[in-house]
Parts: C-alpha cells; sequence; structure tokens
C-alpha cells in the first residue's frame, strides 16, 4: 500500500537444470530457496492481483514470463512490458515475453473483457464527439457558404 514489497504466495516451486531434471533446494523462509551454484531454471505458481507482475532480481538473469492463453500484452493502452523483451506467441495461444539480460520486469496483461469494455468506452467517445462536432462543423459550412 505504500510501495512496500510485498511478495506473493506461491506454490509449486520447482527448480529445473537446463537438461529439464529437477533440482533439490532448501527452502529458506517465506521467500527465499538456496539451490548449488549453476544455471538452472525456476518455474512456480502464484495468483496475481491487479493484472500486473513485477520482478526485482539481485543480479541480470535471462528471464521468459509466459502470459496463459485468454490473455494479452499487445495493447499498449492495457498491457505492456519493461524494455528489452521479445515478444512471441508459444503452444496452446500463450504468449512468451522473454528478456536476454535483466534486472527487473514489469508485465500488464489484461483479459479479453477488459478490452471488449475498451473498444465499447473507445465506441461510445467517438458517437459522442461526432454529436458535438456536427452542429460545430454545420455552421462553419453554413458562414463559409454565405461569404
Amino acid at each position: 500500500m505504500l510501495g512496500e514489497q510485498v511478495p506473493v504466495e506461491v506454490s509449486g516451486v520447482r527448480l529445473l537444470a537446463p537438461n529439464g531434471t529437477e533440482v533439490a533446494y532448501e527452502e529458506g523462509g517465506r521467500s527465499m530457496i538456496a539451490f548449488p551454484r549453476g544455471n538452472y531454471s525456476v518455474r512456480f505458481w502464484g495468483t496475481l492481483r491487479n493484472y500486473h507482475l513485477q520482478q526485482v532480481y539481485d543480479r541480470y538473469y535471462r528471464v521468459n514470463v509466459t502470459v496463459p492463453s485468454g490473455y494479452d500484452v499487445r495493447n499498449p493502452l492495457l498491457g505492456g512490458w519493461s524494455p528489452g523483451a521479445k515478444v512471441s506467441s508459444g503452444p496452446n495461444e500463450t504468449t512468451i515475453l522473454a528478456w536476454e539480460r535483466t534486472r527487473e520486469l514489469s508485465v500488464r496483461f489484461y483479459d479479453p473483457a477488459r478490452e471488449s469494455l475498451l473498444w465499447f468506452f473507445a465506441t461510445a467517445w467517438a458517437a459522442v464527439a461526432v454529436v458535438l462536432l456536427f452542429p460545430f462543423l454545420l455552421t462553419r459550412l453554413m458562414r463559409l457558404g454565405q461569404k
């Protein structure tokens, strides 16, 4: 609420070696795991609120984020991501964001209902603009015709 970092509760934590085998790790409290030095992938499940994911790391890492099917990041009015990411389509209609080297990431995503709502309001505002501009343009044309 005041800008402090609040760890997200996660489950299903998996530490994977480059060949895909699972590596044992030790839990060190609510938000920490310890494992042997090496190149690993960490996978976990967690609940996200407010359609926003942020992570900060102690040094540069290669990071991939998979946005599940049913969500998207590509509409700049609703979604977005921190600089340096390559965005691609993944299997099963997922979206994959990949950073080769980053210390922090931010991903804003949205569902189809939010996109529909955006288009509804955009259409409504366009209709209001046309209704308000039509009399103005009509009087301007009539004044030009009288000259």
